[in-house]
């Protein structure tokens, strides 16, 4: 599906973003922010004569406050890119959706991504503890910040996951993770699904809790080795 926006806007700073939300109001248009369109759930399509608001421009990594496990980041900044940015530090961001290597911080907490992770780490709304967002009367408001508990209602958590209905986060804190000491990958072969699925519930009942859990079939393991070549039993 493909849909015109009325036109697409580059903004810079919270202030831009603050007056084009009250113009698209007083003119009557819809509003449509977009991080990298890598979602699936058609969020950043422009219909009905929307204003698109990217959010290219809005990419630094504003701080990364390593002794208390923080990062204020703007919402265009590409989630590997923080990763990246907080490694010389000893610390990841834990969510990693599949697209991780373009998918923006914005459009996370748009849409509370996750990915292989989650199991052990939780997904977006997990990791964000402070928001700047403009609502859609155009004022600028703060929720939560660098502490993980606030008291009153988690307007932090009420946001992440609303795709945009509720306002535009312009400005993130997120919780940074501290990188594994090592890390070791284990593939078992099973010759029924059931099997594996009773392998996962024996796992977890132990109280082990393994960074993430992957389960393919013969066919999807077939069609993974045909193109990454990396060594699966095809008989499997």
């Amino acid at each position: 599906h493909t849909s015109a926006p009325r036109a697409v806007v580059f903004p810079q700073t919270t202030d831009q973003v603050a007056r084009i939300v009250r113009l698209a109001g007083q003119s009557g248009f819809p509003v449509v922010p977009r991080g990298a369109g890598t979602g699936l759930s058609g969020g950043a399509l422009a219909r009905n004569g929307a204003v698109v608001l990217a959010f290219a421009r809005m990419n630094r990594i504003l701080e990364i406050d390593a002794a208390n496990q923080r990062a204020v980041v703007q919402p265009g900044v590409v989630n590997l890119d923080l990763s990246e940015g907080a490694q010389p530090y000893g610390l990841y961001f834990a969510p990693d959706p599949s697209s991780q290597k373009s998918c923006t911080i914005g459009g996370n907490v748009a849409e509370n991504s996750g990915g292989p992770h989650t199991l052990a780490y939780g997904v977006t709304v997990n990791h964000v503890t402070g928001l700047e967002v403009v609502l859609p009367s155009g004022e600028v408001v703060e929720f939560g910040g660098k502490c993980a508990d606030h008291c009153g209602y988690d307007l932090t958590g009420f946001f992440v996951g609303s795709e945009g209905t509720l306002g535009i986060a312009t400005k993130i804190t997120v919780k940074l993770t501290r990188l594994p000491e090592a890390s070791a990958t284990l593939l078992a072969i099973f010759n029924r699904i059931e099997d594996a699925a009773n392998t996962v519930v024996a796992i977890t009942s132990e109280g082990i809790t393994p960074a993430a859990l992957e389960l393919l079939d013969g066919w999807t393991l077939r069609a993974v080795e045909a193109a990454a070549k990396a060594g699966y039993p095809l008989d499997s």
